[in-house]
């Protein structure tokens, strides 16, 4: 008995040892599986946040890229508002200062003033100031360097302080090829030659102006004008604009020609 017994023992413990056996070959395979596996669980634990922070990153840089679009507009904006005041008030700065320099006054209708002192060639800071200008302000055809029949209106200002006024337009057609500084030198001096006429009547506004003096001709006979003192004629102003061409008629030297001979003939 004891030797079965103790043969029992002895396969008792066989099937023991075999079971403990088993069990450990399948720990050490489920460890060994499991450290197979925990490189591919990391690297998708990674790719994982990897894609959360490329996520993360393109939504901060899409708000930014937003925040920063915004801001640029807005920036702008403001600057496109600050240059355009600034070539408002620098326009108007070269406007005025051309009104004492280069003879040019701008009036409300948008016109082109010119002076005895324009010269036909203007200069580079008048050109900037029309461009900068050019998209609020409509200039007016003053362009009289053709040999068409063009409908021109005009009129005389004077611009001394305190007695600026605008006498009476005149409408009248010009058929000469001219400058503009041309034309306004030609109606500067007809308009003063016109004041022996006395048909000009003094402005209201002017009063006193102009004082006669003794030992000179009269500048005033009651209202009407008859002169301006010869410091003050560097203020007068020539406003005007063409309204219309036409073509001219070619001449016909050669038929006025033969009338006047009929004429001629006849009274022979």
């Amino acid at each position: 008995m004891n030797n079965r017994v103790g043969g029992f023992r002895k396969q008792d413990g066989s099937s023991s040892d075999e079971s403990g056996t088993q069990r450990g070959s399948i720990a050490v395979i489920e460890l060994f599986g499991q450290m197979m596996l925990l490189p591919l669980s990391v690297f998708v634990y990674g790719m994982e946040l990897f894609m959360r922070t490329v996520q993360g990153m393109e939504k901060a840089a899409d708000e930014g890229m937003a925040l920063l679009v915004g801001s640029r507009s807005q920036t702008f904006a403001e600057a496109d508002n600050v240059t355009q005041t600034s070539r408002e008030t620098q326009g108007n700065e070269v406007m005025s200062n051309a009104i004492e320099t280069l003879g040019v006054v701008p009036s409300s209708d948008s016109g082109l003033e010119s002076s005895l002192a324009i010269s036909s060639s203007d200069s580079g800071v008048e050109n900037d100031c029309k461009n900068n200008v050019k998209e609020t302000i409509k200039m007016n055809d003053t362009d009289l360097s053709d040999d068409m029949l063009k409908l021109v209106r005009y009129k005389i200002l004077f611009v001394k302080r305190d007695y600026e006024t605008a006498f009476p337009e005149v409408e009248e057609l010009v058929h000469d090829n001219m400058t503009a500084d041309a034309f306004a030198a030609w109606k500067v001096a007809e308009f003063i030659q016109r004041l022996a006429d006395r048909r000009t009547q003094i402005p209201v506004a002017w009063k006193e102006y102009p004082v006669n003096q003794p030992g000179r001709p009269p500048y005033r006979a009651g209202q009407i004008l008859l002169g301006f003192p010869e410091r003050d004629k560097k203020y007068l102003r020539v406003y005007f604009e063409v309204l219309a061409r036409y073509e001219r008629e070619e001449a016909r030297h050669e038929e006025d020609q033969i009338e006047v001979l009929k004429e001629i003939r006849n009274r022979l």
